[in-house]
């Protein structure tokens, strides 16, 4: 059995939490994002436990279950102001290795993701003694293997969207407030995102 992370749209007003939605056209609340916790970002660690009188009515409707014990419980249900999701670009620059960027163009979907980045002023450095020096020279571990460290010849430019990152959620997130925003909120509420995870 799974561990989720979902993301659902709600506001807050009067110290209390309220679901917006998505709501289906048959009055059926969808999560906004739904990833399991070996896609998901580590975006979860910022949200607020929701407290017992943060709870309205309609929160408790649509998230509220019998618990193992056969008792009510709303299982893990937390909350963050929209203007508290992380901000940054989800697309990801760098200097990347070569065979690394070209293992993700032919398997996106199988790729495990980009160890071995460099910024600009370390290629820039690297090319500099490459060009100086030549290229790097194999070398012992203190096991008597050998390996050679990567050379700036072996690193191009790239950049490529980050699907996995906080910054890609909050970006997700973002959006469909935006496309929400023509539903009225009572005076003096705010956006907030919803998680519950389990």
């Amino acid at each position: 059995m799974g561990y989720y992370y979902e993301y659902y749209i709600g506001y807050k007003h009067d110290g209390k939490i309220y679901p917006m939605g998505v709501y289906d056209a048959k009055g059926k609340i969808h999560s906004v994002i739904c990833n399991s916790r070996s896609f998901a970002s580590d975006l979860h660690e910022s949200f607020n436990s929701i407290k017992d009188d943060e709870i309205s009515d309609e929160l408790r409707k649509e998230f509220e279950y019998d618990g193992w014990d056969g008792k009510k419980t709303m299982g893990i249900v937390k909350w963050l102001p929209v203007k508290e999701l992380p901000s940054g670009d989800y697309v990801k620059k760098g200097y990347f290795l070569i065979e690394d960027v070209k293992a993700y163009e032919e398997h996106r979907d199988w790729f495990e993701g980009f160890y071995d980045t460099i910024s600009p002023t370390v290629y820039a450095a690297l090319h500099d003694k490459e060009l100086k020096f030549g290229k790097n020279q194999p070398k012992k571990d203190i096991e008597g293997e050998e390996y050679t460290d990567h050379n700036a010849s072996d690193y191009m430019f790239y950049a490529y969207p980050d699907y996995r990152s906080k910054e890609y959620e909050a970006f997700i997130l973002r959006e469909m407030v935006d496309a929400m925003w023509s539903s009225e909120l009572p005076e003096g509420a705010e956006w907030v995102i919803i998680e519950t995870e389990g």
